[in-house]
């Protein structure tokens, strides 16, 4: 009969096995209910209101999964619920997408999988059945695939249905539901924006070369694309210097004279005299930046005021102290490439300048933006989105869904696949797995079934949160699933319907399907193995008082 009860011994205590699965238990079902009514077009918002440190109370409105959970972090000493933010986290991270569907799922699996243990099933044989049920998904997602390229690895942007793409976008910036933000004429912006940031030859999209900004003021739908980037700098001289349209010079290093070598007491004749070149070098310096045209330099580390003065006065705009990630975007953008320091004997050569516009652009509440953009009829390959919003909240969740839905169509440039929504995915894939369920023992079988259960968990979901019975409406899936339409969902307005695609655009990106039942499925199969968690409840050991062996050795 497994243990019940905790033990302590001396200044550890050790929880039973018994107490260890109700604990995990427990802490999964409750981050899963955070964000359970958050999950699709019809799901809800929370508002979560925290006490800061200064005693101001913080309120913020979300459905936005990661943002609710890592509100907790650092505020709960419990360990579950820890490794679940750290779960949402790193799907965020990694992903973008999805992060509320990976909590819910990991959740249901642990809950299931305690249950099973406590009904006599081995935790190995969880985990097996919990494996099998996964990898039987996948096939079933590679099986009702639908292709958004002409082929697995498209190499240029012409391959690409970018209707689809477009509605994955849409799904992922209103969770399906037109009309709540009015963010769909965005989604070929959006589109395009990751297609500027995709290098096919890699297979990567880096949409750190696509910049989202907020203006407060206006409304979301005069969001607009913006060919270029927007940066946090400002000109050292800003007189008479922007906007500018011109050469721009990208340097990594410092432009400053020379140093001056000078003795801890006396000065020679040769200090004397470098002390008088200094003023001519750095009028040098500045000449050999302005014979070659340029309109803007932007340099990674310090520049003299003397010298960032003497290009205004040559009406070159200079910015120093500018991010080498930031010099790479500008590189993208202008065609300009990254050379080392300027000097008298070093000057700029006319290959290594690129061209863009450059000006200063207010951004509401007394803030600027650097605006740099690629000169006319150029295609840069770095972009900005400027976001609108009535107000600073309405800017910032704008902000937040139009990036959700630039990482979602990334997913899908990255691996061409989607696959239906709407629960329709999961409810083809709990049909498939409880057809193969027979062929494993009595054990594994039922943690085999125990798998279809938790992936219908999410149509049940969506049709809860629609205000829907989630028994009837997954009842009515299966049957439609036996029926062969295996595209049967749920739609935005939380009916059934025969294909979810046709009538309701509803698409997800199949990468980020898999990544999310992948990471959800390692996660509770690592914690269904604990039997019991142990609690050391020693203070601090002093580093001091128990020397390393270096430490012993220094004493002899």
């Amino acid at each position: 009969m497994p243990e019940s009860r905790s033990s302590t011994v001396g200044s550890v205590e050790r929880l039973s096995s018994t107490e260890t699965r109700r604990g995990i238990q427990r802490a999964s079902r409750q981050m899963g209910d955070l964000v359970r009514s958050t999950l699709g077009p019809m799901g809800v918002d929370k508002m979560v209101v925290r006490r800061m440190q200064d005693d101001s109370v913080r309120t913020f409105v979300s459905n936005d999964g990661v943002a609710i959970l890592e509100e907790f972090e650092g505020e709960t000493e419990n360990p579950i619920a820890n490794q679940f933010i750290t779960l949402a986290e790193e799907h965020e991270d990694d992903v973008g997408d999805g992060t509320t569907t990976t909590t819910l799922l990991a959740s249901e699996l642990l809950s299931a999988g305690v249950d099973l243990i406590d009904a006599g099933v081995p935790p190995t044989a969880v985990v097996d059945g919990f494996s099998i049920g996964a990898q039987r998904t996948l096939e079933v997602w590679n099986e009702i695939g639908i292709p958004v390229a002409d082929d697995d690895r498209p190499q240029h942007r012409g391959a690409f249905d970018v209707s689809k793409l477009e509605r994955i976008a849409i799904g992922g910036m209103t969770n399906g539901r037109a009309g709540a933000w009015s963010l769909e004429h965005l989604a070929a912006a959006v589109v395009d924006a990751v297609f500027h940031a995709w290098e096919p030859q890699r297979g990567t999209v880096h949409l750190g070369y696509v910049s989202v900004e907020t203006i407060p003021g206006g409304d979301v739908a005069s969001s607009e694309l913006f060919p270029g980037a927007f940066l946090p700098y400002e000109p050292m001289v800003a007189d008479r210097v922007l906007p500018s349209d011109g050469g721009v010079l990208l340097v990594e290093g410092s432009l400053e004279p020379r140093e001056i070598r000078a003795g801890s007491v006396t000065i020679d004749a040769d200090d004397v005299a470098a002390v008088d070149e200094r003023e001519p070098e750095r009028e040098r310096i500045a000449d050999a930046i302005a014979r070659s045209n340029a309109a803007a330099v932007f340099v990674t580390g310090d520049v003299t005021d003397a010298i960032g003065t003497a290009l205004a006065h040559r009406n070159v705009a200079c910015f120093r102290n500018v991010k080498r990630s930031d010099v790479d975007r500008l590189s993208r953008i202008t065609g300009a490439s990254v050379r080392g320091p300027v000097t008298p004997t070093a000057p700029a050569s006319p290959a290594e300048f690129g061209r863009g516009k450059i000006r200063l652009r207010e951004a509401g509440e007394n803030r600027t933006w650097l605006e740099v953009a690629a000169p006319d009829g150029v295609d840069p390959r770095s972009v900005g989105l400027v976001v609108r919003g009535g107000t600073e909240r309405a800017a910032d969740e704008a902000r937040r869904r139009i990036k959700v839905g630039l990482n979602a169509v990334r997913a899908a440039v990255k691996r061409p696949v989607a696959v239906p929504g709407g629960g329709a995915a999961d409810v083809a894939a709990a049909r498939a797995v409880r057809e193969l369920s027979p062929r494993f023992d009595g054990r594994e079988q039922l943690a085999v079934d125990r798998f279809a259960d938790v992936l219908e968990s999410i149509p049940r979901t969506l049709a809860r949160n629609a205000g829907q019975d989630p028994i009837d409406a997954v009842t009515d899936l299966r049957a439609r699933h036996d029926d062969g339409k295996r595209r049967a969902g749920i739609d935005a307005t939380g009916a059934v319907v025969d294909d979810v695609v046709s009538t309701g655009d509803a698409l997800d990106a199949q990468l980020v399907r898999t990544s999310s039942l992948a990471r959800s499925v390692e996660f509770a199969n690592s914690l269904l193995t604990v039997d019991s968690v142990i609690f050391d409840t020693s203070p601090p050991v002093d580093p001091e008082a128990f020397p390393g062996p270096e430490r012993r050795l220094e004493r002899y």
